[in-house]
């Protein structure tokens, strides 16, 4: 008998890979395009239909369309602070206890604002949202791979300053193709040489290849990385390294990356003890929160209670959260098996 909807939402759960601007409830949506200047449809259907990635998408790039309707509002330190804050409401509602948020710095610069101030501006909406609604969160700062390797490498910069709080990790994002992670070698090595954790985005509409190389290149975490489905002769590797894939089924299904859900490796993986864990990607653009995901994977495995708990346990390992934050959770995600 699967878990009631009830029982998934009470779980204590973390969230892994979660998109700041794919993220930001309708009510928040309105309010900052009122501050932007910006209209928006009167009915809530009208709106929804423009934040909401196509069930049916037809590639990763057509369900990235909403991103480009929301980033105007991104534009100020006030909008960037209540995004993040309207992150960790809704995460509350998931029961959520430590979440990781992460954007592109370099995208919310179209007023003028300095990368620093743009970290800054969504750190204190995560640290204002810590206190009210008590859910731990840190940023993780995205390069865009579009851009060049040394725009990306003023994003490293940033994590040198020593000014910045609640920043956790680097991850590359964007659209994805095959080999791109040699393309941004010096920028990796710029990343491990000062020991920034690193999760990359690879294997979510690329080939297999793209997740070792990432792997190679020093990132403990995968975002997505649904295609080492094909190389089970590389899972040995995962499971030795304990490399963890923060999977999201809505988005990977809406992306194509599967083709349907009968070939979503997401249980297979799980038995074959690869560490596997339950993420949103973008909650407004994808229409769900992690409750729905875990009622998905509830429906679609029936996973026991105990199965939940030790994806939360990988989540809770994988995380790039302080030794403080660690210290407060442990007790809520590490299984006594004794």
């Amino acid at each position: 008998m699967n878990l009631s909807h009830t029982e998934l939402n009470q779980l204590p759960k973390i969230e892994l890979h979660c998109h700041l601007d794919g993220s930001i409830s309708m009510g928040t949506i309105r309010v900052l395009a009122e501050k932007a200047g910006i209209s928006l449809p009167d009915s809530d259907a009208a709106l929804r239909e423009k934040i909401t990635a196509p069930e049916n998408a037809e590639s990763l790039l057509d369900y990235l369309a909403p991103f480009d309707f929301v980033l105007p509002m991104l534009q100020t330190k006030e909008a960037l602070s209540l995004a993040a804050y309207d992150v960790l409401k809704q995460a509350k509602q998931d029961n959520i206890r430590y979440i990781e948020v992460r954007f592109a710095p370099t995208l919310h610069t179209e007023k003028d604002l300095t990368l620093l101030e743009v970290v800054q501006a969504v750190t204190k909406g995560l640290a204002d949202g810590e206190r009210e609604f008590d859910v731990k969160a840190n940023a993780l700062l995205c390069g865009m791979r579009h851009e060049s390797a040394a725009s990306v490498m003023q994003v490293i910069d940033l994590f040198l300053t020593g000014e910045l709080t609640h920043v956790a990790g680097f991850d590359l994002a964007g659209g994805e193709s095959d080999g791109f992670v040699g393309e941004f070698t010096s920028v990796l090595e710029k990343v491990t040489a000062h020991d920034i954790p690193l999760t990359l985005h690879a294997g979510e509409c690329g080939c297999a290849q793209n997740v070792m190389d990432a792997i190679k290149q020093g990132a403990t975490r995968i975002g997505h990385g649904v295609a080492i489905k094909d190389m089970p002769e590389k899972w040995a590797e995962l499971i030795d390294k304990k490399i963890t894939l923060e999977m999201a089924p809505t988005s990977n299904i809406q992306t194509k990356a599967v083709d349907k859900i009968e070939n979503y490796p997401f249980k297979t993986l799980l038995d074959a003890g690869v560490r596997v864990t339950i993420n949103t990607d973008n909650r407004t653009v994808s229409g769900t929160t992690l409750t729905d995901e875990y009622i998905k994977i509830s429906e679609w495995y029936a996973l026991k209670e105990s199965e939940f708990r030790q994806i939360a346990q990988y989540a809770y390992e994988a995380s790039f959260m302080t030794p403080q934050q660690r210290a407060a959770l442990k007790d809520e995600f590490v299984i006594d098996n004794k």
